[in-house]
């Protein structure tokens, strides 16, 4: 019996084979899979993800154009991170100072009130950072991948899933910084917010975009990047407000301490592509990939 030309043939079980995409005669082809890093074209400059090799003046030059490209998208996220910035945010010390008069006020049962107050300043003193950094990372990427500022609703959807762990992060960020401006001095409680805020930054963005990592990723990225940019929008936002509160308080201040701590947020986002970059290569199509694939994608 002939030979059927295209005979089917039963096989005990199935067979993949994987296409070569350089083979013309290929009839099969491979499904891109979500969240896959975008090839990285020679000589193309991605208006996030500074070059291989480049340093601080690669960072400050994305940090720039993207406050340029994107100043009118975060006006939104500062003015929402000015309302707890200008009421709510104080000082830890001050619930300590309350100490007495909660008790003149309630007795022994007013002391029980104080953890409650320290409890509260973590939470709304951390929402500020939060706000500015989820709002960098929400809108700076997606222009940077698309070319097209995201709308709000965007922007909210691709980092709403994140929040909760972000708030809890610098939460007890706040908690060491205000602990620290207790027991030390101005000068070395400065200089601890600056290392701190260094870390928090580039750990935040890690919790926004890659999930599930922790403060030794952060660690190993940041011995990737150039620090001094990030460190001297840390040291802005730690010392800057205080400043201007002292000099000029009330809604300066305010303007003056978010303002300060979205470039912060900026800065860090910034530091932490260059990092990913150094490490393997990415651009900001793949972060964007990263930052919108859903939450069951990476488990």
């Amino acid at each position: 019996m002939d030979q059927v030309e295209g005979a089917m043939h039963m096989v005990e079980g199935p067979v993949v084979v994987a296409a070569d995409p350089f083979d013309p005669e290929s009839r099969t082809a491979e499904l891109p899979r979500g969240g896959a890093p975008d090839p990285v074209i020679p000589g193309v400059v991605d208006p996030l993800v500074p070059a291989a090799g480049s340093g601080l003046r690669g960072w400050a030059g994305r940090v720039g154009a993207a406050l340029v490209r994107d100043g009118l998208g975060l006006l939104p996220v500062m003015a929402l991170a000015a309302l707890p910035m200008h009421f709510f945010v104080g000082r830890l010390d001050d619930t300590v100072i309350a100490a007495p008069a909660l008790f003149d006020l309630a007795g022994g049962f007013g002391l029980l009130l104080l953890p409650l107050m320290w409890v509260a300043y973590l939470t709304v003193s951390a929402l500020p950072l939060v706000v500015c950094l989820a709002g960098a990372v929400g809108v700076v990427v997606p222009s940077a991948a698309d070319g097209v500022r995201p709308r709000p609703r965007e922007v909210w959807a691709s980092v709403r899933d994140r929040l909760r762990a972000l708030w809890l992060w610098f939460a007890v960020v706040g908690l060491v910084t205000g602990g620290l401006a207790l027991v030390t001095v101005p000068a070395v409680a400065a200089v601890a917010s600056t290392g701190l805020m260094t870390l928090a930054g580039v750990f935040g963005c890690g919790l926004l975009i890659e999930r599930g990592h922790g403060v030794r990723r952060s660690r190993h990225l940041l011995a990737r990047a150039p620090l001094a940019g990030l460190l001297g929008c840390s040291a802005l936002a730690a010392v800057l407000p205080l400043v201007a509160d002292e000099l000029v308080g009330g809604v300066a201040a305010t303007a003056v301490a978010v303002l300060a701590v979205q470039v912060w947020a900026v800065g860090a986002l910034v530091t932490y592509a260059q990092a990913r970059r150094r490490e393997a290569p990415v651009t900001s199509g793949s972060l964007r990939a990263e930052l919108k694939a859903p939450e069951e994608w990476l488990r």
